[in-house]
């Protein structure tokens, strides 16, 4: 009814709700049985007072609790959708449970009404529970109520109980997580060189690490990508891997064998391969960061600065200044900025002279360079099953495309049929 789906969250929702959705029958039935047990009858009319007299006190509560849980449902950003179910679920739930704790608990409390004599049973049994338990409460709460000193004491020994307990964080005696450290079969290796570093660069970076990464013993395979996006789930759709196509962006995916087979965590198991390829990205210059599927809904990064500024260069300026700090911050690894470093592209430059002389349009030369670097598309294959179309590209090896030299043969066609190596028709050079 409220269009939300059966998951982890929706259910973690009604499974916290079963423990307070019983309170409210339990207070009815009990109240109910009590005047029973006083009046010497199972009536239907003292049934129905007996709701009554329990009838405000439970609606405060189940109020109560519908309060605490409804300001989660406030909660904006990405985490604001992920919990919903949260506070939604489970305000339903108790109120839902309230309507039965009033209508069919003391229904079916009096189609099921026991004898009168096994409500006197059930009575002394109470009885003698609570008298064994008096005899050890009793004795604590009454010296505490009636001594004024001796209250002021105890309360005295709460607060000082509860600053030691918050002092543990203070002194970090105890770890504080928002989610727990999870068992997940992945890992993956993130790597930035530096803008403007060749495709040849990159994957041989990525090759050496799968290759240091492989002898590890709880990974069962490896695939690393150089210059295209890898495989993404939902961690790298929020941190937005599908745009990862850069000549200079590289990953590693690792998958681990079953927690079963294996002792170390998966957390263990990055921290290891954090120690691997740190070394070897510093090496090369480049930026690595070991990244791990989230226990719960992910995020952009563990922690995240924002730099809001008037200008582009103090918003620079203070974002790099923010990196040093990160950087220099006890605990923190894999730091990075998302400013772009300035860096040199190769770029034919047209010799139109020369271009008209031989009967070739820059058109033309424009579109074979395309097609010889994969960046132009024929067409599509027509499917009327696949939702998504499916580009014809055709491109040329990677060891002709990553050569300047052998691109400068590349044949473009005139407009008498001839055809005209790239190298008569202009240059190329490096541009910022």
């Amino acid at each position: 009814m409220l269009g939300f789906t059966i998951n982890r969250v929706s259910l973690f929702a009604l499974i916290f709700s079963i423990g307070i959705l019983v309170d409210d029958a339990t207070v009815v039935v009990e109240n109910v049985f009590r005047r029973w047990l006083a009046d010497g009858e199972a009536s239907l009319a003292t049934a129905v007072d007996a709701v009554g007299e329990v009838g405000n006190p439970t609606i405060m509560a189940t109020l109560t609790v519908v309060a605490a849980l409804l300001p989660m449902g406030f909660v904006t950003g990405m985490m604001g959708p992920y919990m919903l179910p949260i506070p939604v679920l489970g305000s339903v739930a108790m109120l839902f449970s309230l309507i039965a704790a009033f209508v069919f608990t003391p229904w079916i409390a009096y189609r099921l009404r026991p004898r009168l004599s096994a409500l006197e049973r059930a009575g002394l049994r109470e009885q003698r529970i609570q008298r064994l338990m008096g005899r050890v409460y009793r004795p604590i709460i009454v010296p505490l109520i009636e001594r004024r000193w001796l209250s002021r004491l105890f309360l005295g020994a709460i607060l000082v109980a509860f600053a030691l307990a918050c002092s543990l964080f203070y002194f970090k005696l105890v770890t504080v997580k928002m989610l727990p450290f999870d068992n997940k079969p992945q890992v993956s290796v993130v790597i930035d060189l530096p803008e403007g570093s060749s495709l040849v660069a990159t994957a041989s970076l990525g090759h050496r690490m799968a290759e240091r990464l492989r002898r590890i013993p709880e990974v069962s395979s490896l695939q690393p990508y150089a210059g295209t996006a890898a495989p993404f789930d939902f961690n790298g759709l929020v941190r937005h891997y599908y745009l990862r196509d850069q000549p200079w962006q590289a990953d590693i995916q690792e998958r681990l064998k079953d927690k079963d087979a294996r002792e170390r965590s998966s957390h263990r198991i990055a921290v290891a391969v954090r120690d691997l390829v740190t070394p070897m990205a510093r090496e090369a210059g480049a930026r690595v960061a070991v990244v791990e599927m989230p226990p719960g809904p992910p995020v952009l990064q563990t922690l995240v600065a924002e730099i809001y500024g008037p200008t582009a260069e103090s918003r620079r300026t203070l974002t790099r200044d923010m990196t040093d700090f990160f950087e220099r911050a006890d605990g923190v690894v894999d730091v990075d900025n998302r400013i772009p470093a300035p860096y040199e592209r190769w770029h034919f430059a047209v010799d139109t002279e020369k271009a008209s002389r031989y009967g070739v349009r820059v058109k033309t030369i424009t579109r074979n360079l395309d097609m010889a670097m994969g960046g132009h598309r024929l067409g599509d294959i027509g499917q009327a099953e696949d939702l998504e179309p499916v580009y014809l590209v055709i491109q040329l090896p990677f060891a002709l495309r990553s050569n300047i030299r052998q691109l400068q043969s590349l044949p473009v066609p005139a407009r008498d049929g001839t055809l005209v190596p790239l190298s008569a028709l202009g240059r190329f050079e490096r541009r910022p």
